[in-house]
Order: C-alpha cells, then sequence, then structure tokens
C-alpha cells in the first residue's frame, strides 16, 4: 500500500503539534503523563520565583510552578498557582515557603508539612512564608561590620594625624640620634662581650680549677656531714648551758666592776686619794724623785763604804764611830 505524501504531511503535523504541546505545558510546569493537583499561594513578593520552578517536600521535587498572578488593589498580592503530584497529600496547616534551592540563589517553594490526618483539596490556597533572601541575610549581617569598619577608618584617620603630628622632623632627627646611640651601645656591648670571651678562654684552666675546689669542699662537706652535725650540737649544748646559767647576774657584776673602777679612775684623774695626788701632784712628784735620787747615792756610798756604817766586834767591844779600824780587823 502506497502513502500519499499529504497523509505523511499531516501525519507529521499532528506530531508537531503533540510535541509542541507537551513542550510548552513542561516549560509552564505542567506534566502531561502524570496526574496532579493544583493548589495556590498568595505572597507579598516572590523574591524571584518563576514559572517552571520545583516545588518540594524535604528536598524531592514534587511538583512545579505553573503561573504567578499580581492581584489588582491596594494589597498588590502575588498568586502562586502550583502543581503537586495527587499521590503526595498535603495536610492541612502546610505552609508553602519560598526558598534559595543552591547558592546561585535559585528559587523553590518548600512545602513544610503539618502533623494531621485532615488533607487540603485540589484547588486549595495554602498558607504561605517567604524565607529571608540570601543578601537581605548578608546585609544584615555586614552592616554590623560595615559601621566598625567605618569607625575603624576614622579612628585609623585620627591615629594617623596624631603620628604625623608627633613625628614632626625634630622628633624624627631626635629618633635616629636614639637609633645611633642604641648602635653604638650595642656595639659597645659587643666588644664587651667579645672581651669577656677571651677572659674566659685565657682563664679556663683557672675557672675549672675554682670549680674543682668548690666541688672538692662540697665534697667535703658531705663527707664531714656528721661531724658538722656534733659540732652544731655542741653548740647548741652550750648556748643551752649558757641560757641555764647565771649569765646574766655574771654580766650584772662584771658591770658594777666596771663601774667602780671607772669611779676610782675619774677619782684619780681629779686628784683624789694617794694615787690621784701622785699623778696630779708636780711637787709631790718632784720630791719623791728627789728622794729616790738620795736613797740611791745613800746607796751606793754605803756599797762603796761599809764600815763607815756598820762596825762589830768579834769580843763584843765598840769602838768609837771616829775609830779607824786596825789591820787585824780589816783582815778579818
Amino acid at each position: 500500500m502506497k502513502i500519499s505524501n499529504e497523509l505523511k504531511i499531516g501525519v507529521l503535523a499532528t506530531v508537531a503539534i503533540v510535541l509542541f504541546i507537551i513542550g510548552y505545558n513542561f516549560l509552564k510546569g505542567t506534566d502531561v503523563f502524570s496526574s496532579t493537583d493544583t493548589f495556590y499561594a498568595r505572597y507579598n513578593e516572590v523574591d524571584g520565583l518563576g514559572l517552571s520552578n520545583f516545588v518540594k517536600i524535604k528536598g524531592l521535587n514534587v511538583g512545579r510552578v505553573t503561573n504567578l498572578v499580581l492581584e489588582k488593589g491596594k494589597n498588590g498580592e502575588i498568586v502562586v498557582e502550583f502543581t503537586v503530584d495527587e499521590d503526595f497529600k498535603l495536610p492541612k496547616g502546610t505552609v508553602a515557603r519560598i526558598i534559595s534551592s543552591d547558592l546561585l540563589g535559585t528559587k523553590a517553594i518548600n512545602l513544610e508539612l503539618y502533623d494531621t490526618t485532615v488533607f487540603y483539596q485540589n484547588g486549595d490556597t495554602i498558607t504561605s512564608s517567604l524565607q529571608e533572601s540570601l543578601t537581605k541575610s548578608v546585609q544584615a549581617e555586614l552592616l554590623p561590620v560595615k559601621e566598625k569598619a567605618e569607625n575603624l577608618l576614622s579612628s585609623i584617620d585620627s591615629v594617623l594625624t596624631i603620628i604625623k603630628t608627633i613625628f614632626n622632623e625634630e622628633t624624627t632627627n631626635d629618633i635616629k640620634k636614639s637609633v645611633s646611640s642604641i648602635t653604638s651601645t650595642l656595639n659597645h656591648i659587643n666588644n664587651s662581650a667579645e672581651n669577656v670571651e677571651g677572659l674566659l678562654d685565657k682563664n679556663t684552666t683557672r675557672i675549672d680549677r675554682i670549680f674543682a675546689n668548690i666541688e672538692s669542699i662540697s665534697l667535703m662537706l658531705k663527707e664531714n656531714t656528721d661531724n658538722i652535725t656534733a659540732v652544731l650540737s655542741n653548740l647548741n649544748d652550750i648556748t643551752d648551758t649558757l641560757a641555764k646559767s647565771n649569765l646574766k647576774q655574771v654580766i650584772a657584776s662584771a658591770q658594777d666592776a666596771l663601774e667602780a673602777t671607772a669611779d676610782i679612775l675619774d677619782g684619780i684623774k681629779n686628784g683624789k686619794g694617794s694615787m690621784g695626788k701622785l699623778m696630779n701632784d708636780d711637787k709631790l712628784y718632784n720630791n719623791l724623785e728627789q728622794s729616790s735620787k738620795d736613797l740611791d747615792l745613800l746607796l751606793k756610798d754605803l756599797k762603796e763604804n761599809p764600815s763607815a756604817y756598820v762596825h762589830f766586834s768579834v769580843f763584843g767591844g765598840g769602838k768609837s764611830k771616829d775609830a779607824k779600824p786596825d789591820s787585824a780587823a780589816e783582815k778579818k
């Protein structure tokens, strides 16, 4: 059987029309191959929601936006028509919230289901809500930061003005001089450190000997710990004995003796008593000195001429003082 050209053209035209209708409905968000329920929601603004945007339940796509109509009147609400697969029943109290479905800001309607057994019917109007946009959220977050940044810039400007005022030419020159002085001081410290290092290098042996002696002393102290303890114990016993002894009375007696001695010395100094007169009377001192000289001469003469002062006889007879001894007496 031969198919005519007219039939072919008619079939192709019919297919094209069907595809056009299917594509048009797809672009409108209408699924021509499945049964859906239609619902409505009213918004003061849709924040970029458009035709064919998805309708979601817990992130699952269950329908599309099919129409948006701006109502006339002072309220100026926007009526959004959307479809949902008839397999998904919407409980009464469900909220149709416009959300951003991705980071690019693509809008969608998210159905927040309410826990009830009473459901909306096809064509009902659902409670609506609008999620705060990302832009508004960012602006709300950035506004305090912006204010702080402005205040910070103002403070920085004030600080720079103060710094500019303080660091004038005179201050700059003073700072340069201070830096130069610090550099000179550091160089001096560096030279001193080098000198100290050289001194330490030269006296390494002596320092080692000193530390060896210190170590030896510490070792000796360690080895004689018992002896040192005994000595300290003896000192403790001595201090206890002194504490128990009548040391206070002894010191008081010594104090009295010293005071008496001081009184005697004061009396001697003031010429009181024999010693005081002897120490302070020049005439008495001269007489004593003269008597001492006379006594010395007398003893010297007595030694040289004893017979002139002492005379004795074997027979007990005596002669006159002026008589001269005989030769026999002299021999005897």
